[in-house]
């Protein structure tokens, strides 16, 4: 690999980082640690993001997170704003028939990307808002998404998550194979189901939906639900109200000549 490569995947890696910090920021030593880097390295990376408005300092001195260019580019993303205005009447209606905290998930690479987030609960901690983002594989959202991948496309975002599931945070034991049970039921069903893998008493759903042309991308709604409730009798039950909330938006788009 170049220098230019490394530099570039660095920067990368660094903006990763300081989107988890949110806005006390993450110090140059914490980001130089999870990026695996140098910290003169990591520094100069920093350096030409703070030039950029990719990163700005925050509140505390010597810590950082994302600068106004982040936002700024995100509102130039012209596919998935008709996306979340397509989808999000129908999350709305079912957080507010629910209660639960509904998620729009997208893959983004390797990783799946919440973005869009309905819920009825303003003061709860959440796990994932808008623009976190998991490994492909992790949660009922992007299991979701795999679901209704080829295989073509699945393998290769397995083998390079593969070490990531061993690493990233959960309650009970997490591998790639694991990952590929919990697809292959999503195939079964049509939706995901996690059992409480990453946070203790809470399951999760997800719905996939195909994109409806070549120009818009697949998305997966999800919910999280308390552990008790997801009963063989209940899970249907709720996807479908899923379903009816989100109404013509998950129907196929009409064939021509109908």
């Amino acid at each position: 690999m170049s220098n230019t490569s490394t530099n570039a995947v660095r920067a990368l890696d660094i903006l990763l980082v300081l989107g988890d910090g949110g806005a006390e920021g993450v110090s140059l030593a914490d980001i130089a640690a999870r990026v695996g880097h140098p910290k003169p390295a990591v520094h100069r990376s920093l350096v030409s993001l703070l030039q950029k408005g990719f990163a700005e300092p925050a509140g505390r001195h010597g810590r950082y997170r994302l600068g106004p260019a982040i936002p700024m580019l995100a509102r130039r993303q012209a596919r998935l704003e008709p996306l979340i205005l397509k989808f999000r009447p129908g999350m709305t209606e079912f957080a507010r028939r629910t209660g639960h905290s509904v998620y729009m998930m997208v893959q983004a690479g390797v990783d799946a990307v919440c973005a869009e987030l309905v819920t009825r609960s303003p003061q709860r901690q959440f796990s994932m808002g808008v623009g976190g983002r998991v490994p492909m594989g992790v949660a009922a959202g992007s299991v979701a998404l795999m679901s209704i991948m080829t295989e073509t496309e699945r393998l290769p975002l397995l083998d390079a998550n593969a070490e990531r599931y061993l690493s990233h945070p959960s309650v009970q034991y997490v591998d790639r194979t694991i990952v590929e049970a919990q697809i292959h039921d999503a195939q079964r069903r049509g939706y995901a189901v996690n059992m409480a893998l990453y946070l203790p008493g809470e399951g999760g759903l997800g719905l996939p939906v195909r994109g409806s042309s070549l120009y818009e991308v697949d998305v997966a709604i999800s919910f999280t639900a308390p552990l008790e409730m997801m009963t063989e009798t209940w899970i249907p039950q709720i996807i479908e109200e899923l379903r009816d909330c989100l109404g013509t938006a998950i129907l196929p788009p009409p064939q021509p000549g109908r």
